[in-house]
């Protein structure tokens, strides 16, 4: 290689060197590329939720695992400790009794606050849905996405926040149901996300 051509692969080289850097800084708010992966209880309605958390973020351009990693609330927070599992969803009062027995919360106000001080580090929740029920608990309690802080970028937890704002009791009853009887989660989900324009 003779000089002028040395000199042209060195400028080349910084031209990359440059416009990764100018990417990487474009949005101080995503994440570094990773395959999110979702998890859920093994009940059907939180497989519904799992299946539409997966849905929404895929469609929003987010790179998802097509596997659910299925545990109870316990199970899935030591995943997400070993970055194994990077959201899911839990009902506020079911998980607050998980972590702090001793919480004497009861209004669904009071139980989300108290939930995100005693959630471990590097994990938080999003906004709460308008799905208000769930296991029996007892405390008041709402549907909310547990999220990896550092697995979600701004604008996964945009698209995770708007499901919040759309999903009902009534509409996740019903996806329930119909999954109770042996309709596919993923298919139910979709269509869900679909309806609402997500």
């Amino acid at each position: 290689m003779g000089p002028v051509s040395r000199r042209v692969w060195t400028v080349l080289c910084l031209i990359v060197v440059v416009a990764s850097m100018v990417t990487a800084c474009d949005d101080p708010g995503r994440a570094p590329h990773h395959r999110l992966v979702v998890g859920a209880t093994d009940t059907p309605m939180m497989r519904v939720v799992a299946n539409i958390y997966t849905g929404a973020l895929r469609r929003g351009g987010a790179d998802v695992s097509e596997t659910v990693t299925i545990g109870d609330d316990a199970r899935l927070l030591e995943k997400m400790s070993a970055a194994e599992v990077d959201l899911f969803g839990a009902f506020t009062g079911t998980l607050l009794t998980s972590l702090a027995p001793q919480a004497t919360s009861m209004t669904a106000e009071d139980v989300f606050v108290e939930l995100n001080h005693s959630l471990p580090q590097g994990v938080s929740v999003g906004d709460p849905t308008l799905v208000v029920t769930g296991e029996p608990a007892p405390r008041a309690q709402v549907l909310v996405p547990v999220y990896r802080s550092a697995a979600l970028s701004r604008k996964d937890m945009k698209t995770v926040n708007k499901v919040a704002g759309e999903l009902t009791t009534a509409d996740l009853e019903a996806l329930a149901d119909r999954a109770a009887q042996g309709g596919e989660p993923g298919d139910l989900a979709a269509a869900w996300l679909t309806e609402h324009g997500l």
